[in-house]
């Protein structure tokens, strides 16, 4: 079931729980026991959202890194390109560019960004007699560190969401301790009146129920019609 589903029977558990305080304390439900599972309620919601918030986070961070790969590789290679025409009489820089060239992970991609932009800023002569622009090393360090950014976002709080996911998870286990206890007491007290019986189970899960026997159904007479008759005249 999905938690803001949950939250939401649970909250409407709480009011019809008040309604009939008087009939659940009649049978032994702790006084307090409405009181924890407001709070519970609210806990799991917090909880909750701090999870969505951040894996929202990072699935933005995912999308734009996505769309702006590809420039980022463009750039790269057109900066390599020119500049080895342009050093092409330098062995030493050369050299360098070769080592540049032969990086494969992204995460060195981003960083060779900046590595080519340094190093046309220190040699900037041979690239000005090709009329190289200049600006595309400020683009590239720019460029770099973005891209960077969003790698750290994506791959460098391995641990952060196993935390928040575990404050979650806890929010709901106690949570759940409160409302399985809640409707089993209501359960009882009503057990000779479905219809309020009903408010202590899950809206959720009867719904759910009900349409799994009604696709069984409706798959096993298609078997049936699908089937051909065996059997002997």
């Amino acid at each position: 079931m999905p938690f803001e589903i949950y939250i939401y029977e649970a909250e409407r558990l709480h009011t019809r729980a008040s309604t009939d305080i008087a009939q659940l304390r009649h049978v032994g439900m702790p006084t307090d026991l409405l009181d924890k599972l407001s709070t519970r309620i609210k806990a799991l919601r917090r909880a909750n959202l701090n999870w969505v918030e951040l894996t929202n986070d990072k699935k933005l961070a995912r999308e734009t890194w996505k769309a702006e790969a590809p420039g980022l590789l463009n750039l790269r290679k057109s900066l390599i390109e020119n500049m080895q025409f342009a050093y092409r009489n330098n062995a030493d820089l050369l050299n360098i560019l070769v080592k540049i060239k032969n990086h494969h992970t992204m995460a060195e991609f981003c960083l060779d960004l900046a590595r080519l932009a340094a190093l046309g800023k220190k040699n900037p002569e041979p690239l000005e007699t090709i009329h190289f622009n200049l600006d595309l090393c400020d683009e590239a360090i720019q460029k770099s560190e973005r891209m960077t950014e969003l790698r750290i976002n994506i791959d460098g709080k391995m641990y952060i969401p196993n935390n928040i996911l575990m404050i979650r998870n806890k929010a709901f286990t106690l949570l759940k301790e409160c409302v399985d206890e809640i409707r089993s007491y209501g359960k009882f007290v009503f057990r000779d009146n479905p219809e309020l019986a009903k408010a202590y189970r899950s809206q959720h899960h009867r719904e759910r129920n009900a349409k799994n026997y009604k696709d069984r159904k409706k798959n096993s007479l298609k078997n049936e019609m699908l089937t051909p008759n065996t059997k002997e005249a």
